[in-house]
């Protein structure tokens, strides 16, 4: 059903939690020509068919109960285009990765950014943020979110990769290299996200940290030295580069 769509090929950020995801779509926010909104948290959004008359309804028109979430879905990504008055939308909701399947067949055109992070800099954060006790118990987060990260990205039909490292110490070579994948002008002022309104920074719906809501791209919090570093961690290490 991809010739219903009102917005054709929008562009999903693909991403553990707390990898510099919110950082990532104000920058690509920041450029005219695209509208990163806030997480949309598509995987909630569901259609309720509440009686038999409305499902042999639907089911005569040819639309399943999964048809009818992807017309909500898309639906929404138009009302945030048609009232950012802009053309591309940007959607980074890092639970997209235990929905890629239904993304790639809602939006067949979509195209994926795949954004990695330090493992041990993930769990770390997601210890301060509140989230784990521990590394040993934000390993298992961080586990949960990589493979299905890893299986995206192998099956997407489109992607580029960029890790958050790169992006904060390289932010014009990576957001030059985006720019150019997903088809829009490179614009210098998208560096300086600060001056652009990218709605409330709060605990939900993206990043709430006071490094975020600085505007101003900072350097990438290390990932600790001093502790231990979990099995699973040091598997994840291995596998995306992030070896000594």
């Amino acid at each position: 059903m991809s010739d219903d769509r009102l917005v054709p090929s929008p562009v999903f950020v693909l991403s553990t939690i707390r990898s510099g995801s919110t950082l990532l779509r104000c920058l690509l926010g920041s450029h005219p020509d695209v509208h990163a909104p806030h997480e949309l948290h598509l995987g909630g959004l569901t259609v309720t068919v509440d009686d038999e008359f409305t499902d042999l309804s639907m089911r005569t028109l040819g639309l399943s109960h999964r048809d009818l979430e992807h017309l909500l879905w898309d639906r929404l990504l138009h009302r945030q285009l048609t009232q950012a008055d802009k053309r591309v939308l940007v959607e980074k909701s890092p639970g997209n990765v235990f929905i890629w399947r239904r993304i790639t067949e809602c939006w067949p055109e979509a195209r994926y950014i795949i954004l990695h992070r330090h493992p041990v800099a993930i769990a770390d954060s997601i210890r301060r943020a509140g989230d784990a006790a521990d590394l040993a118990e934000a390993a298992i987060t961080v586990d949960k979110f990589a493979r299905c990260l890893d299986e995206a990205a192998a099956n997407v039909p489109t992607s580029i990769n960029v890790n958050y490292e790169q992006l904060t110490t390289e932010p014009e070579a990576t957001c030059k290299a985006l720019c150019e994948y997903i088809g829009i002008p490179w614009e210098p002022a998208m560096l300086d996200y600060g001056r652009h309104d990218h709605g409330p920074f709060v605990y939900g719906i993206g990043d709430w940290s006071p490094q975020i809501a600085s505007g101003t791209i900072q350097a990438a919090t290390p990932p600790p030295t001093d502790t231990e570093i979990p099995p699973l961690l040091r598997t994840w290490c291995e596998w995306w580069g992030y070896t000594e």
